[in-house]
């Protein structure tokens, strides 16, 4: 991550027609989901999609190639986004699903012992106090705490951390911290290296990475470094690999409206 900090916002449809000014390639679109494509929830299941993104991303997939770049488990991205005609990325980059649905691995899941004993420890820990959410991904664990009290944060995060590192060491797989969450994922996945995938898939696309999470980071910094834009997703300026900013997901649906509607004129 750059020590930069992007001050204003891009007006949406100015940043379409930058994107596909920016070369003759057409877009390679890439797109975080909570947070982006949907505005940020208490918890993982009431976060939805609004209507107009459902719109937009159909309308663009239609026109180029568009892929959702998620943490979110792949059975869950498919019943939520699967009838839009996208690439889906799940679980940070583990397993990437073609818009025909077969399914490429891009990393090894943590053992799946290891999981299942991490899920018994996390279940003793948190399951008497208010606000833990443990959301299983079958191939990792994520635990939320957004719904929990600050002083049982600082109290219990450390121990959470604990058991997650433990299992990295003897299961493999690898930490890490996002929005009000901390979860075990496979060693090796990450989006960056999902980005760089994609692209490198795709040599005739100019990426374009769109998220607002620390984790989407080295996706925004990929982009850029092979000539592409990456597209914070922030209320306010913030230290970024992107260089550019959008203020919310209602931007996103608009920036992606804007780039269909330019790619259906020709």
């Amino acid at each position: 991550m750059s020590d930069a900090a992007v001050a204003d916002p891009a007006d949406p449809t100015d940043l379409a027609a930058r994107i596909l000014a920016a070369g003759a390639r057409p877009p390679l679109v890439v797109l975080d989901h909570d947070g982006t494509l949907s505005p940020i929830a208490p918890t993982p299941d009431a976060a939805t999609l609004p209507a107009a993104a459902r719109t937009a991303v159909a309308a663009l997939a239609a026109r180029t190639e568009v892929v959702v770049l998620s943490g979110r488990g792949l059975d869950d991205l498919v019943d939520r986004l699967g009838d839009l005609g996208v690439a889906i990325v799940a679980e940070h980059g583990l397993r990437l699903r073609h818009p025909d649905g077969t399914i490429e691995a891009l990393a090894t899941p943590p053992d799946a012992t290891v999981l299942a004993r991490l899920r018994t420890d996390l279940g003793s820990l948190l399951g008497h106090r208010p606000g833990w959410l443990v959301e299983d991904k079958g191939v990792g664990l994520a635990v939320h705490h957004r719904l929990v009290p600050a002083d049982d944060v600082a109290a219990v995060l450390p121990l959470v951390r604990d058991l997650l590192s433990a299992a990295a060491r003897t299961g493999g797989g690898t930490v890490q911290d996002g929005h009000a969450v901390v979860e075990l994922r496979a060693a090796g996945a990450g989006k960056g290296a999902a980005l760089r995938h994609l692209a490198a898939a795709a040599p005739g696309r100019t990426p374009v990475m769109v998220g607002d999470d620390r984790t989407d980071e080295p996706a925004l910094a990929a982009a850029e470094e092979l000539g592409g834009v990456g597209v914070l997703v922030a209320t306010a300026p913030r230290p970024t690999a992107a260089s550019v900013r959008l203020p919310d997901p209602d931007a996103v649906a608009a920036l992606l409206a804007a780039l269909a509607d330019r790619l259906s004129r020709g």
